[in-house]
């Protein structure tokens, strides 16, 4: 009769010398010794998880729902909202039409007149993105001329409700400038909070941030391993674990405000923890092979200990995250939700996929060695300082436990004083969009 199969690792026989005797298994090792025994499974069916998250969240489509702040005045802005559907939250923009001409005014320079009708024109035949129009050529719009008169403005809101508001201040911000290219005489440029929001964001780059995010972590990681099949495997689990999330906010934005501000926090996490929880893994299974363990048996002892470790430190870091919902309105939501859905991913892949990785692998795992660098960091070696603290801390927990817990509230003690409101934005002083501010600001005091 076939024997069943054990819930844990396959160990070594026991003529292996360094070969500690197996503790009684607990849930993670349980779930590795499953990973490691289905490798293909485990692995294949990873990658098609994550694939079909995310190809969901793309067939869904996403959504840009209003974020509304807390308390009554959260109240009225839904209010706001109900009243005038699309219209709350909208961009107040401007075009500026001025002339460069000495003397040329609003009143008798006909090239003023007609570039401002061609303005009101352009942004009319975009009604996705320009709404309500206003030119001084309306019988109540003298007050949109400048009282020297040499320059006018045309008015206009971006609604809140659009999917994109950086893409709806590029798309009408190459309108204006198609009639710019008409009208080479006079300066005809846009400015507003649609434009200065783009501008904000493309200072903080956050795209550039992103691309190379992973290309960093990666040579941090070789220079950490010493190996570039080692070093693939965390930045492998942080990536996926990222698209599933992408996949998860695309169709949670159909009840929660998701902004880009809800995926750059996703992204900043779920590279981190990602990245994190692999080096549980593979630390602690480096370094059981360099004390003489056999493959089989370090891979249980990580899955045992590191494992374990995972699922703790995951668990806070959901729970914690999980605080933000407290906070109520605005994007705290889909921060929220956004964070714990790539951390649990995080946490289940690190449990399932990289056991099933590491033992398909084998000793492959140390493969592509970077010469002098993958020799020296092949064996891991503890360390002193953070080993003699955890002693420490382990002898008596009640002490160091209570001297963290005063030190956290010493740190948290300035937020009893706290004073919420809008910071000032650091907007870049060379933005075309600030130079046409300051240049309406001027001609309208």
């Amino acid at each position: 009769m076939r024997e069943p199969q054990s819930s844990v690792l396959p160990i070594s026989p026991p003529d292996e010398a360094h070969d500690p005797p197996p503790p009684r298994p607990n849930v993670t090792e349980r779930v590795a010794g499953w990973s490691a025994r289905h490798r293909k499974t485990a692995v294949f069916g990873w990658l098609l998880l994550v694939a079909a998250i995310f190809i969901g969240g793309q067939a869904l489509g996403a959504r840009n729902l209003p974020a509304y702040d807390a308390g009554q005045s959260g109240q009225a802005e839904r209010t706001l909202q109900q009243v005038t559907p699309g219209q709350y939250g909208s961009y107040a923009e401007s075009v500026l039409v001025q002339a460069t001409t000495r003397g040329a005014t609003f009143a008798t320079d006909p090239a003023m007149r007609q570039a401002t009708a061609q303005v009101a024109a352009s942004l009319a035949a975009l009604p996705r993105y320009a709404t309500g129009v206003k030119t001084p050529l309306s019988a109540d719009g003298q007050a949109l001329v400048s009282k020297d008169g040499r320059s006018a403005l045309v008015t206009f809101s971006v609604p809140g409700n659009v999917s994109s508001v950086d893409q709806a201040a590029t798309t009408l911000q190459h309108t204006v400038a198609g009639v710019q290219a008409k009208h080479p005489d006079l300066r005809i440029a846009e400015s507003g909070d649609a434009s200065i929001g783009q501008a904000i964001d493309s200072s903080l780059n956050f795209s550039k941030a992103e691309a190379t995010s992973v290309p960093i972590t990666l040579i941090l990681l070789l220079i950490v391993f010493g190996a570039l099949v080692a070093a693939g495997i965390p930045v492998l689990l942080a990536v996926t674990a990222l698209t599933a999330a992408i996949g998860v906010l695309t169709i949670v934005s159909h009840w929660l405000p998701v902004g880009s501000s809800t995926f750059e926090v996703v992204v900043i996490i779920g590279m981190a923890v990602g990245v994190d929880y692999s080096l549980f893994y593979l630390r602690r299974e480096r370094e059981e092979r360099a004390a003489g363990r056999s493959f089989p048996a370090a891979l249980r002892i990580a899955a045992h200990t590191s494992g374990r470790t995972i699922v703790v430190s995951g668990l806070t870091v959901m729970a914690t995250m999980a605080g933000l919902f407290f906070v109520g309105g605005g994007p705290f939501s889909g921060i929220a939700l956004g964070t714990i859905a790539v951390v649990g991913i995080a946490v289940a892949g690190s449990l399932t996929v990289l056991p099933a990785l590491l033992a398909w692998l084998g000793p492959k795992a140390d493969a592509g060695r970077i010469p002098f660098l993958g020799r020296r960091q092949a064996a891991a070696r503890p360390s002193r300082l953070w080993a003699a603290l955890a002693r420490r801390v382990v002898a008596r927990p009640l002490v160091w436990g209570g001297v963290a817990t005063i030190a956290l509230l010493a740190l948290a003690a300035p937020a009893l004083g706290l004073r919420l409101g809008q910071p000032a934005a650091d907007v870049p002083k060379g933005a075309a969009a600030v130079r046409t501010l300051d240049a309406i600001e001027q001609a309208f005091p």
